[in-house]
């Protein structure tokens, strides 16, 4: 009991990177019942809460971005290297995933900005560090 205790109240660090334009990233840092918050930035500039879900029977992992007045979600398409990973496969674990691209954020973010940078790093894959773990602390 004390293990899953220290595991809900302990911060998480979990950096996502995209690909395509380095100095844009996801940092998610605070665990809630049903998803991970935190903010995606543009060097210190932040530009929205964003927040993950895991897949359960009926949704798939998910993804939800918030600034001011703005609302979008969508689904995340997670992987390792270039094979895709989904909850009723057992070749790859969940932990193992390195990859994430998150379907639609780019377009739907295009209704609000035209931040070349932004908007060219949320149509590719973020590349997810080790300190991860699926969302789970990484035991050193």
């Amino acid at each position: 009991m004390y293990f899953l205790l220290a595991e809900i109240i302990q911060p998480i660090n979990c950096i996502l990177v995209s690909e395509e334009v380095p100095n844009i990233s996801i940092i998610l840092s605070e665990r809630r019942s049903n998803a991970l918050k935190g903010i995606i930035s543009k060097g210190s500039s932040i530009k929205g809460n964003f927040y993950t879900k895991k897949p359960n029977k009926s949704k798939p992992s998910s993804w939800s971005f918030e600034n001011t007045n703005i609302k979008f979600n969508g689904e995340m398409i997670l992987l390792k290297d270039d094979k895709i990973w989904h909850p009723y496969q057992n070749k790859i674990k969940s932990h193992e995933v390195n990859k994430v691209l998150f379907s639609s954020l780019s377009s739907k973010l295009s209704k609000v900005t035209n931040e070349t940078d932004l908007l060219k790093a949320t149509s590719g894959f973020f590349k997810i560090e080790t300190g991860c773990y699926g969302g789970r602390i990484n035991k050193v």
